[in-house]
């Protein structure tokens, strides 16, 4: 029972902490999700399920230190928005629909809340600033009725995605990553809708996403808190047999 335990414990500690698989410095990113929006036609601050679109996204991810890292991103998705799907009659008497494509382009600051040259599974904060284009137009069967706010508003905007997410490290350059994030806005015409609606609220959207990151080189940290390209340096003083015998005993 006892060596059953200490097998258990061993191997959680392995999964979760290893500092010989530590990131590289300098990779690329991509990933696929889902992706939501939150404004005037959005009852709710949790989604309707229908109204759940794709996403994906890519980039560069370039390590600063062991905690610290900046991204270049680029994400595109599709939002919509329909209130036929509301619960309050007012909704559905304004029947009001539109569906848009969002491209972001845009810098990310990271932090990984655990060094990464020492734990597999890292959990991190993200926040930045990006632009963004979105082009609303109206669906249903009052599309053609509807009289679009197009004029009083521009398609392109600013953002600011602030999230969450994991990362686990595979091996000196791969990792896997999940991510949720928001993205605020400075503006309320995502659909299209703003006197019609609540022009004191800006609108938003919601993406979640998992992706892979490949780093070009290295791993590990060196002494200034930087990367060091020899994986086989962190294993020099590391007598594996012994510590597994340690643990079968």
């Amino acid at each position: 029972m006892k060596r059953c335990v200490a097998i258990l414990l061993f191997s959680t500690l392995m999964f979760f902490s290893s500092t010989s698989q530590a990131q590289g410095k300098l990779g690329v990113f991509v990933g696929v999700g889902t992706m939501f929006y939150s404004g005037d036609l959005q009852e709710f601050v949790w989604p309707q399920p229908l109204t759940m679109r794709w996403t994906a996204n890519a980039g560069l991810h370039w390590q600063i230190t062991r905690r610290w890292g900046l991204q270049l991103n680029y994400t595109v998705g599709e939002i919509i928005g329909n209130d036929a799907l509301g619960t309050s009659e007012w909704r559905r008497n304004r029947n009001l629909s539109f569906r848009s494509l969002v491209h972001e382009v845009g810098l990310r600051g990271t932090f990984d809340i655990l060094p990464n040259d020492k734990w597999r599974v890292l959990p991190y904060i993200t926040a930045g600033v990006s632009a963004i284009y979105f082009n609303p137009k109206s669906t249903g069967p009052t599309a053609e009725t509807t009289q679009p706010e197009v004029g009083s508003y521009s398609n392109w905007n600013v953002s600011f995605p602030t999230g969450m997410g994991v990362k686990y490290t595979i091996s000196c350059r791969w990792a896997l990553k999940g991510e949720v994030n928001y993205h605020w806005t400075l503006t309320d015409y995502l659909d299209d809708v703003s006197a019609r609606g609540n022009p004191k609220l800006k609108d938003g959207f919601w993406d979640l996403n998992v992706g892979v990151i490949f780093f070009f080189r290295g791993c590990g940290s060196s002494k200034k808190g930087g990367l060091i390209e020899d994986c086989e340096e962190l294993y020099k003083d590391v007598d594996m047999d012994k510590l597994m015998d340690k643990y079968r005993q």
